[in-house]
């Protein structure tokens, strides 16, 4: 069997609640520091014998890593240590603009030598300067929104760790009675963080607010797997009364081995609001360092800046209150500064904490050299029902899965997104989108989510150049399964895996990245069940979640929409009870009945949809069935679910609404497999090879994109070969442009695939398309494949193009046509 259907482009053309009344600093010892007074999700803190700090890193490629530690973390030939640093539980010192001890330092080790992100002044050959660590970084600083003195917002007065042993003029006592601890994350990955007590008495000159707060200070790696390290604050009010501050973090940044001196360099946004970068040329090498908010709690504004003494300098009118360049929702690249003594300064907005409230603070570092990528995954959502900040069973939300390259010079080749739905969501397949920066894409098919096994998967066969995205959208519905699967914090969590791999350094391996969304979900006083159930007339079945058909068979499907009989309000009305369904299915439309709450059936000649929905109570239903019968171009595995729209419940929304009301409510999907019918479920769209300059010499080009999926139903138990065909003397299929004109065929053939041995994982070699087939994989596929995704054979750079140097300009157009050939 052959399908044809795939159009190849190419542009050829010349362009291109405790209280006290004492005060800490006096007091309290470091023993009553409490290493687990912070839900920070470290199961196990080490409070190590030997006071010493330590030093983490995180692999980037080969012999690059990214560093991360408190305190000192080179020696005195400029390479990076393994720690050692005494000074890690020392008193800071807060002077002028100085600030030592206890610094948050993030670097990059590249073949062992110290490249700095932060301005040190903390080595020399001869001796390493404990204190001179991040010196001019005030890192976290806490400040009252009406702080607006001529003096500005300073290190010395408004940093978090202040001064303890004397006020210096400020009243910032800052951080005391501090203990460092150690431990690791869930993946393994060493975790750092400083402990203490902050106290401040209001200096009139400074205005830096009266606090009373136990602190904590965190240095982690981003937990999906991307080379960032993330910087947090954890909060709590110690005193009587509510407490109100907005939080900053400013940094003096330096890029490269040579510490000393300014950089003279611009910083630049990151784009989408998303924070800054810097990059700079060090000893013929490149580097950048980039600060973003893609981090639960991230800040709400940035700047970049000239290091000066008021750190608020960037924002409007040097205020706390103040914004900055998030407003202007510039595009990656555009300078904030001109060529300055590079510093940056971060913004939470004002939080007022209740006593023994706690607040929580976060931003993420990365430092990267050229040509490296550096994969930046994000998960998000919005509740499409309500918007009061809850999520309650029957809500719909929509969630979004981004992955986006924040490397240097660099190119991404994405490869596939994975979420594995947690039981408690409904996934409504037909909402399943994609889309990249640089392509328009086809939408995938509902056959990328496998109800089987709850796994969605969906291929993204894009290169992702610097600031480049690609994101996956669908639709879920929160059902009552959610609630038996939320964590100690009554959370309910789903995370997405992004596969792929670095073109520029390793394009061979595979790498993969994760995020995950977690959100509260609450239980609803209106429940309800709405499942669709199928049978198999001709085989004689009973109604259940899933059944085989082949050709000709007979089909009857059933959905139940039911008010539990605990359910503590009504279905007062809905719109509509519906279902699309699949092609491949034949609707008799005299199989079409209802029955209603008072146990009637009623004929629905007219189609599926019932009309206006009454009054249903706990403990009432209303059925529908109909049958269809499958027919020939029924393939692979259908999946069918009905829906209502427009459910009002008496159930009170809020304050102001009297009754909830849900747009739309998916059932659960029944499952249909059909037998016994090879083919191609889906095949690409699209090859696009881009535009080239032609300058009289050949030229071979890889694909860009491959827009589209490669899907197989081989139900048979034969294994087989999947085949690509082409022809470039058919005048029906060949490539011409707009004047009609061919691509000349050079000595080598012109078009080419990637085959591979035994897995798409493979390296493979090189093979011309011929008229008479090519298979994608010397070896055969096994049988009994209901729906086989093979996109990852066909994605960016599986395809190559061969042009002669006399090839005409113009937009090429052709047709590729695709084929199964049995193994016997």
């Amino acid at each position: 069997m052959k399908f044809r259907g795939i159009l190849v482009l190419l542009a050829i053309s010349f362009f291109a609640a405790f209280f006290t009344f004492i005060y800490f600093t006096n007091t309290i010892t470091a023993e009553d520091i409490g290493r687990y007074d912070f839900d920070d999700g470290i199961d196990k803190w080490n409070h190590p014998s030997n006071i010493i700090n330590q030093v983490g890193e995180l692999p980037i490629k080969d012999n690059l890593k990214l560093g991360y530690a408190f305190g000192l973390a080179q020696n005195t030939s400029g390479k990076v240590s393994t720690g050692g640093d005494d000074t890690i539980e020392k008193n800071s010192i807060s002077t002028g603009d100085l600030s030592s001890y206890s610094k948050m330092n993030i670097f990059l080790n590249d073949n062992n030598d110290y490249i700095s992100a932060i301005f040190q002044s903390g080595f020399s050959n001869t001796n390493s300067n404990k204190e001179g660590v991040s010196q001019t970084s005030p890192d976290f600083m806490i400040a009252p929104s009406t702080s607006n003195t001529a003096k500005g917002i300073t290190s010395a007065a408004f940093s978090v760790l202040g001064n303890p042993g004397t006020i210096n003029g400020s009243g910032n006592a800052g951080l005391s009675s501090k203990k460092y601890f150690w431990g690791k994350d869930k993946n393994g990955n060493p975790t750092y963080k400083i402990m203490g007590y902050f106290d401040r008495k209001n200096n009139s000159g400074f205005q830096n607010g009266d606090y009373h707060f136990e602190v904590e200070l965190l240095l982690r790696a981003s937990p999906t797997h991307s080379a960032m390290v993330q910087r947090e604050m954890f909060v709590k009010n110690l005193d009587n009364k509510p407490a109100e501050f907005v939080t900053l973090f400013g940094e003096d940044t330096k890029i490269g081995e040579d510490t000393s001196g300014d950089d003279s360099v611009a910083v630049k946004d990151l784009g989408n609001r998303k924070g800054i970068y810097i990059e700079d040329l060090n000893n013929g090498k490149y580097y950048r360092l980039m600060v973003s908010n893609q981090t639960i709690d991230g800040f709400d504004s940035y700047n970049g800046q000239a290091r000066v003494s008021n750190w608020a300098s960037g924002l409007t009118n040097g205020l706390v209150t103040g914004s900055g360049a998030e407003t202007r929702n510039n595009p990656k690249g555009t300078q904030l500064t001109g060529v300055v003594d590079s510093a940056y300064i971060l913004k939470w907005n004002s939080r007022t904490l209740a006593p023994n409230q706690v607040a929580h603070f976060s931003s993420a570092m990365g430092v990267n050299k050229r040509n490296y990528s550096i994969p930046t995954p994000s998960k998000t959502y919005i509740n499409e029902t309500r918007r009061d900040g809850t999520n309650r069973i029957g809500d719909k939300l929509k969630f979004t899965l981004q992955l986006t390259n924040n490397g240097y010079d660099s190119q991404w080749n994405a490869q596939e997104v994975i979420d594995h739905m947690p039981k408690g969501l409904q996934i409504d397949p037909n909402s399943i989108t994609q889309t990249s920066d640089t392509f328009l894409n086809s939408q995938p098919s509902p056959t990328d989510y496998d109800s089987t096994t709850r796994t969605l998967t969906v291929p993204t066969p894009y290169k992702l150049t610097d600031g480049k995205s690609e994101t996956v959208t669908f639709e879920a519905t929160l059902t009552s399964d959610a609630l038996q699967n939320l964590d100690g914090n009554l959370n309910f969590t789903n995370t997405a895996y992004f596969l792929g791999s670095d073109a520029e350094v390793s394009s061979n391996i595979t790498d993969t990245f994760k995020a995950s969304t977690s959100f509260p979900v609450l239980t609803s006083g209106f429940k309800y069940t709405f499942q669709t159930k199928i049978k198999n007339i001709t085989n004689n079945e009973d109604y259940r979640e899933s059944t085989t058909a082949k050709i000709g068979d007979r089909i009857g499907y059933q959905t139940i929409y039911r008010v539990d009989s605990d359910s503590h309000f009504d279905l007062v009305r809905a719109d509509n009870i519906d279902d699309k369904l699949p092609d491949g299915l034949l609707l008799d439309p005299n199989s079409i009945k209802t029955q209603g709450v008072d146990g009637k059936w009623y004929g629905q000649t007219w189609g599926i949809h019932t009309g206006a929905v009454n009054t249903i109570k706990p403990g009432q239903q209303i059925t529908t069935q109909f049958e269809v019968n499958v027919s020939a171009s029924s393939i692979g595995t259908i999946s069918n679910n009905a829906f209502i729209t427009k459910v009002e419940t008496n159930e009170p929304f809020d304050f102001n609404l009297k009754n909830t009301t849900y747009d739309e409510q998916i059932a659960t999907a029944a499952i249909l497999n059909i037998q016994k019918m090879n083919s191609f479920i889906d095949t690409p769209k699209t090859i696009d090879f881009g535009s080239i300059k032609m300058q009289g010499k050949p030229v071979t080009l890889n694909n860009i994109n491959t827009d589209g999926e490669l899907i197989v139903s081989h139900p048979d138990s034969n294994n087989f070969k999947v085949n690509i065909c082409y022809d470039n003397d058919n005048p029906h299929t060949h490539m011409v442009n707009s004047n009609g004109e061919t691509i000349p065929t050079s000595d080598s053939d012109l078009l080419f695939i990637k085959q591979r041995n035994n897995s798409f994982e493979d390296i493979g070699t090189w093979q011309p398309i011929l008229p008479g087939g090519t298979p994608i994989q010397t070896a055969p596929f096994k049988g009994n494949q209901q729906s086989l995704n093979l996109t990852k054979y066909v994605g960016t750079n599986d395809w190559k193009i061969k042009l002669a140097s006399n090839t005409p300009s113009g937009l090429y157009k052709g047709t590729l046509t695709w084929g199964l050939t049995e193994s016997v």
